[in-house]
């Protein structure tokens, strides 16, 4: 194939692990204007991603000074990762100067192998962090003054959750019971050991449902962590008043777990 078939095709298969990629972009860094082979921006857990790709289908090894200014670029613009393909290899030096950096130096067939549990990987470290602070607001809020602790869990509008504790200030122990579950299942399936169990938000028992791939983790435990942050918003909100917490929990999500209970029901 040609150089430019090569950049459609790192393009695509980075649109397949989720990113917004672009060929041939003209991206402004701090010091200069850059043409960048492919851009992958993508979204991770709440967190912004840019990643810049430089295809280099040549037919010898890249040499150093090539890595050394594509560092450059990377820093120039902000990139959060550099990666630069070669399907003829790459000199020692070149090795040399990506290590310790934030650029990867890889093949397609390399990349195809390594970068998608790669990815997976980081988006499942950000949405552990994202757990892990809401747990620990949740906690924070038995610490308020009185008054303002009785404000907040009066105000709880989650389901029952864990063990049917709706209108008592134990009520958030359910959404915490639920968060530290979500991440005990990306730990599960950051080992491989699938599949990995998965409570939904909105049972008053222990409904374990059977997650078996990494983009249907994904789904539901970020639409289940958004619900969790909009009901703690919601408490801990001054101005809120009454409200449904089926209100917080997105339609897609709650027509997911619907069409998984039909199911069991109907088998």
């Amino acid at each position: 194939m040609d150089w430019k078939q090569y950049q459609r095709e790192v393009a695509a298969f980075l649109s397949s692990l989720g990113f917004d990629t672009k060929v041939d972009e003209t991206v402004h860094g701090a010091r200069a204007v850059h043409g960048i082979d492919v851009t992958a921006r993508s979204r991770i857990a709440g967190v912004n991603q840019l990643w810049v790709v430089e295809c280099k289908l040549w037919k010898r090894p890249v040499p150093k000074e090539r890595v050394l200014a594509f560092r450059g670029v990377v820093e120039d613009v902000g990139a959060d990762r550099g990666v630069l393909f070669s399907e003829s290899g790459f000199q020692s030096g070149a090795k040399t100067a990506a290590q310790k950096t934030n650029i990867s130096l890889t093949s397609f067939a390399d990349f195809e192998r390594d970068f998608s549990n790669e990815v997976a990987a980081a988006r499942a470290r950000t949405l552990d962090l994202r757990l892990a602070n809401l747990m620990q607001a949740f906690n924070r809020l038995w610490d308020l003054p009185q008054a303002d602790r009785e404000s907040a869990f009066g105000k709880y509008c989650g389901p029952s959750g864990l063990l049917g504790l709706e209108h008592t200030s134990h009520g958030v122990v359910g959404v915490t019971a639920r968060l530290s579950q979500m991440r005990q299942a990306l730990e599960d399936a950051q080992f491989d050991r699938w599949p990995v169990a998965f409570y939904p938000l909105d049972h008053d028992g222990f409904e374990q449902i059977e997650v078996r791939m990494w983009d249907g983790l994904f789904f539901v435990v970020e639409q289940t962590l958004d619900a969790c942050e909009r009901i703690y918003s919601h408490m801990t909100d001054p101005k809120s008043g009454d409200a449904d917490w089926r209100d917080f929990q997105s339609a897609e999500l709650t027509e997911l777990l619907r069409k998984i209970r039909s199911t069991r029901t109907s088998t």
